[in-house]
């Protein structure tokens, strides 16, 4: 395949062995690969790497030393330097500009006839070693521009021709190819799987396809921000700084665009930790950016093509997300945990699947000079995958309920399956069960962000299961996700034990769960505080709870005092899991009447009602979900209130066999089984 891979690519692939520890890791990839590539041999490697860093060495430019190079280019009127140069065409003066950050230059002449020869000095420049001159007669508007380009060769390929690419590419089976683009990314196929290969490869669906949003969530050290730093000059990486309107979309007061308007993705690395200045302003934008990816500062309005890629840790328990997340967007930001935000990704790529880089993990064998593959990837943009293979498949949703699949779903799974086709089947020859497999991930990565919604938005987002069918073989594709059987695991407490109580919910498509509550007392004024991502209904009932306890102090046996001298901690623990909802009322006030009189409550009884000011029990929804968690749980009782007890009557005779049920007209038919007396 080696063979193969140069006698097809000459000139554009290296030994990614070699590349590896040079000693100047300061210099961007594609800098080092392609030197590497024209100046050393593999028989005297070693000894022709010294002389590349040699040059290398004797000609860079330190950003301390930029004062002491102009002065020595003004005195020799000749330097060479190794730099980058990038040129802008400044049309007020019909005159190309050069910019070498390394001399602190920005006003550097540069003739048409160079910009000719490599016009991707336009597109983010090009770095090469650099002939300088000083000519103190040069003067533009009255300024003197001294610097000026005499010669310049560059350290890229200059000619890039994408139809030539993805000819070559049948040149190769479906897994040579896949192996190829692995080792260009600079990381070893061998032991991997197929379907971690595939997850790499999603990895780069952002740089080929225009406006695709990802988001992986994956362990530390799986190189997630190491891909998109290394793969692509034309992404930029935000990491650790602050994030705002002007510096991403439109400067307002300059009339600048940021850097979604001007690179193919903008990354968003630890999302977690991302200062983001006006959030609320910043993700309003980001949202309608995402949809058709427009924005609009002030009075302008700008149509962009840059990916949005979102990405961060997160916390894994055998080869899954930890079950103390109850939806897989907890690791971010309180402000980007919006449904609308959130529907706006076209993919969530599972990252806890991918293994970490270890020294055996980067690249022994040929791929593409990094250089080349990114301008490969740029160019793949313009490149239409999806139009030869759309009415091969539709998107459908195969659960039984009736929310089915909307416009966003079926963009989302397009754009995904069309970044893939670029990447692994350019040349447009795609067989049935190879589109099946692409399109079997693209539906996945949808799923994950649709289950996800669902589990924090069940009202407005339904249990959709989507799925794929072939139009030729009518075969509908269903991936399975394995992450989207966890479940968060709540067990009973070992003992009776004072303020700790266990309540009943429902979450999800009618599933029951238990709800573990804890109230502690402390010195204080008498306030109630509620904790624990409490929605609006659920405060409401910790309001009315309150107002009971106090009204009712001296018949629940409290200290006459508690409002003068106490305060109550109410906690619905799993803080990150939103609750609402006021079928928790009676529990709250069991746990509030337990924590002020220190009388332990049972550890194998659950319960659920609304709860009014004057201690009545009110009927809820959901109790028989409900007391089916119970049994699974462990408990041996459960209350619910007499209003539901029809509801009960009818429930299957396995279920009432197994689990005591109580029934609750008031608070005190509550308290009189759930409280035992104080030790």
């Amino acid at each position: 395949m080696n063979d193969k891979l140069q006698d097809t690519f000459r000139g554009k692939v290296v030994n990614k062995r070699l590349t590896i520890n040079t000693g100047v890791d300061e210099f961007p990839r594609y800098v080092v690969e392609y030197l590497i590539d024209n100046y050393c041999t593999e028989d005297n490697f070693q000894e022709d790497l010294q002389q590349v860093v040699r040059r290398l060495r004797e000609n860079f430019v330190h950003g301390a030393e930029a004062e002491k190079i102009r002065h020595v280019i003004r005195e020799t009127r000749n330097h060479n330097i190794i730099a980058s140069l990038e040129v802008r065409l400044q049309e007020t003066e019909d005159k190309y500009w050069g910019t070498i950050s390394a001399i602190n230059e920005s006003f550097v002449n540069v003739t048409e006839s160079l910009v000719r020869q490599y016009p991707m000095l336009l597109s983010g420049g090009m770095w090469g070693t650099i002939t300088l001159t000083y000519d103190e007669t040069e003067v533009h508007n009255k300024k003197i521009r001294p610097f000026k380009v005499v010669e310049f060769t560059p350290f890229q390929i200059s000619v890039i021709d994408v139809e030539e690419y993805c000819e070559k590419r049948a040149h190769f089976s479906d897994s040579e190819w896949l192996d190829i683009l692995v080792n260009s990314i600079g990381l070893n196929p061998e032991g991997l799987s197929r379907r971690q290969k595939l997850l790499y490869m999603l990895r780069l669906v952002p740089l080929v396809e225009a406006n695709c949003n990802f988001v992986e969530l994956a362990p530390r050290e799986t190189g997630k921000t190491y891909l998109y730093r290394n793969a692509s000059y034309y992404c930029h990486v935000l990491s650790g700084g602050k994030a705002t309107p002007a510096g991403l979309f439109i400067n307002n007061a300059t009339g600048r665009v940021g850097v979604v308007g001007s690179r193919d993705a903008v990354v968003f690395d630890e999302i977690a930790n991302t200062d983001f200045t006006d959030p609320k302003a910043l993700v309003s934008i980001m949202q309608g950016y995402m949809q058709d990816g427009k924005f609009s500062r002030g009075k302008k309005e700008i149509l962009a093509f840059a990916s949005i890629v979102l990405v961060g840790n997160i916390d894994v328990q055998g080869n899954l997300p930890h079950e103390k997340y109850y939806h897989l967007f907890e690791p971010f930001p309180d402000f980007l945990q919006v449904e609308a935000f959130i529907d706006r990704l076209h993919c969530y790529t599972p990252g806890w699947e991918i293994p970490k880089i270890g020294p055996n993990a980067l690249s022994q064998d040929y791929g593409f000079i990094t250089d080349y593959f990114c301008e490969i990837m740029h160019e793949l943009r313009r490149k239409d995958a999806i139009g030869a293979v759309k009415q091969r498949y539709q998107l459908v949703d195969t659960s039984d309920v009736s929310a089915g699949i909307t416009g966003r779903d079926i963009r989302a799974v397009d754009k995904v399956l069309s970044g893939l086709l670029k990447l692994l089947y350019p040349h447009g020859d795609v067989e049935e069960e190879q589109l099946a497999e692409l399109l079997a991930l693209a539906v996945e990565g949808r799923q994950r962000v649709r289950n996800q919604l669902h589990l924090m938005a069940p009202g407005e987002y339904g249990p959709v299961v989507l799925g794929a069918r072939l139009t030729e073989s009518g075969r509908v594709i269903v991936p399975s996700l394995a992450d989207a059987n966890r479940q968060q695991q709540v067990t009973l407490p070992p003992r009776p034990s004072v303020g700790e109580v266990i309540g009943l919910a429902v979450i999800g498509d009618d599933r029951g769960c238990i709800q573990h509550f804890e109230m502690q007392a402390s010195k204080g004024t008498g306030r109630i505080v509620a904790l624990g991502s409490m929605q609006r209904v659920m405060k409401e009932s910790v309001t009315a709870a309150r107002q009971f306890v106090r009204t009712h102090a001296k018949d629940l046996g409290l200290p006459p005092d508690w409002q003068e001298n106490f305060d109550v901690a109410v906690l619905a623990t799993m803080m990150g899991v939103p609750k609402e909802g006021p079928s928790a009322g009676i529990t709250i006030v069991t746990g509030i009447v337990s924590a002020l009189t220190e009388r332990p409550v049972r550890n194998d009884l659950a319960m659920t009602g609304e709860i009014t000011i004057k201690g009545k029990v009110l009927g809820v929804g959901g109790v028989i979900p409900k007391i089916q968690a119970a049994i699974e749980a462990g408990c041996r009782e459960v209350v619910v209130p007499k209003e539901n007890e029809h509801e009960v009557h009818n429930a299957p005779d396995y279920m009432k066999d197994k689990i005591k049920v109580t029934y609750a007209a008031n608070i005190n038919d509550v308290l009189s089984v759930a409280l035992l007396e104080a030790k």
